[in-house]
């Protein structure tokens, strides 16, 4: 079983190479005390942030308030294209 931080860093990568195919530019920040987090640029400079989260016994992928499974990397890349566009 993976920690948690290894957890959330693979969700976060799989879901950066659905957007890259969707397509979506994604940056994924690595901060050495805190956990990984997925931002999406925006048109305007700004960046959008994509968070993995454990609750109970699943994981959740929140983007822009919303909470989507992460098993559904491929409806979230697309919602993600979707929102940023």
């Amino acid at each position: 079983m993976m920690a948690p931080c290894e957890t959330r860093y693979g969700l976060l990568v799989r879901l950066a190479w659905e957007l890259r195919a969707v397509p979506v530019t994604t940056v994924l920040v690595l901060p050495y005390h805190a956990e990984p987090v997925l931002f999406v640029p925006r048109w305007d400079g700004r960046r959008e942030p994509v968070l993995a989260v454990r609750r109970t016994e699943r994981w959740l992928l929140i983007w822009r308030g919303h909470e989507i499974e992460a098993d559904r990397l491929g409806a979230l890349a697309r919602r993600i294209a979707w929102d940023a566009a």
